[in-house]
């Protein structure tokens, strides 16, 4: 990289939740990048997925002894943090309190599978809980996961799966479904935040490998302080610092990789990066890091992770636990660039207009006008690991080699 008042609900305090924000616990109910086999996400619209109360679209179902609906935790003395910002959605467990939202029309079909992810925190001194499904138009579950824990604010993620051969129709939703615990001696709260949704797929034809799995032949750059473990690409800053870049340059291009940091580490990807100078200006740096790190709590918008550093900020709170696998793909084409991060579209923007009025740095960023340059993991001094790397170049009729 070249970032507590309280409120008092039946005697507990909220800050010792939301004021606990940055830590992490370390169950998850599905493997988010522990796939076998590369995998891409291809984005699904949540309409308003930050729960801003101005902009609706959801619908919140309460029970007699339990309330749903948004809350603001800014209001009451919490500051936005990596995992949430904004209103969040509050649902009771007082049993089966629902956040619920209405899918586009052409989202779900038969036969494909799912990942949404979403943030999510408990409120109150007793186990909380809830299942993700989606309904079809008779408000019917056609695919649900199993009980979800709620603790301190992480992202989890769960697959659903619908059926394949099943006639379904819309329609279609995305509920978020409380579970009832028997056995609280006080009720708790789970909220949610961050919602996004993306259909499970492979690459199209036309991606071609940049890795072999086994060493670095086809990168160039600072080899020393790079290597290759369990299959995978990793730092090793004790021996050297520096940048790694692939042997072939690309100008337009769809990027698709995996990527696991420990916590608090930092690196960076740069694309049409010449393979001497710095990457982040000669070229240009999406930024790879762990937000949520409180180091890291002063950082300006625009160096965020998925961030293009200087030129153009990303949305924050997308991203796995530290130590956990994500999918990313970058898309170049043209002035327009696109980070998706976990199958949410976290930045997508036009480098003219973002470079208009100035760069975001304050500093010259030369590199916004390269239209071709190397690929590479700009190295920060921090264990970082990446797989799964394999690029499609995007030809137009003119620029067909």
């Amino acid at each position: 990289m070249s970032r507590a008042g309280c409120h008092m609900i039946g005697g507990m305090d909220i800050s010792s939740i939301i004021g606990l924000a940055l830590i992490t616990v370390a169950s998850s109910p599905v493997p988010a990048g522990a796939e076998t086999k590369a995998v891409t996400l291809e984005p699904i619209r949540i309409a308003n997925p930050e729960f801003d109360q101005a902009g609706q679209s959801w619908q919140f179902t309460g029970t007699e002894s339990a309330d749903a609906g948004y809350w603001s935790p800014k209001k009451h003395g919490a500051a936005d943090a990596e995992w949430f910002e904004g209103e969040v959605a509050t649902l009771g467990t007082g049993g089966g309190c629902t956040a619920s939202c209405v899918l586009p029309a052409d989202a779900v079909v038969s036969g494909a599978s799912y990942r949404i992810g979403f943030n999510v925190a408990r409120w109150g001194p007793d186990l909380a809980s809830l299942k993700v499904s989606i309904e079809d138009g008779a408000s019917r579950p056609i695919a649900s996961s199993g009980s979800i824990e709620a603790g301190l604010w992480r992202r989890r993620f769960v697959d659903l799966e619908i059926p394949s051969g099943d006639t379904i129709s819309g329609p279609f939703t995305l509920v978020f479904r409380t579970v009832e615990n028997k056995d609280a001696v006080r009720e708790s709260t789970v909220l949610l935040d961050k919602v996004s949704m993306a259909r499970i797929g492979v690459d199209e034809p036309g991606f071609q490998s940049l890795f072999n799995g086994r060493d670095l032949t086809g990168w160039i750059g600072n080899v020393k302080g790079y290597g290759v473990e369990n299959g995978a690409i990793r730092t090793f800053p004790e021996r050297a610092g520096g940048n790694l870049y692939t042997q072939d340059e690309f100008g337009d291009f769809v990027f698709r990789f995996a990527f696991k940091v420990p916590p608090g580490a930092n690196n960076g990807i740069a694309i049409r990066a010449p393979s001497t100078g710095d990457a982040a200006f000669e070229g240009m740096e999406v930024q790879v890091l762990d937000n949520s790190h409180p180091k890291y709590a002063g950082l300006k918008p625009w160096q965020f992770h998925g961030s293009v550093y200087g030129i153009s900020p990303a949305l924050r709170g997308y991203q796995a636990s530290p130590g956990e696998w994500n999918l990313e793909e970058i898309r170049a084409d043209g002035r327009r660039i696109r980070v998706v991060l976990n199958g949410m579209v976290i930045s997508e923007f036009d480098l003219d207009e973002a470079v208009r009025a100035g760069t975001l740095s304050g500093q010259e960023h030369p590199g916004v006008s390269r239209e071709k340059g190397h690929l590479g993991f700009c190295g920060h001094g921090d264990l970082v690991y990446f797989k799964d790397l394999r690029v499609q170049p995007i030809f137009r009729p003119e620029s067909k080699p």
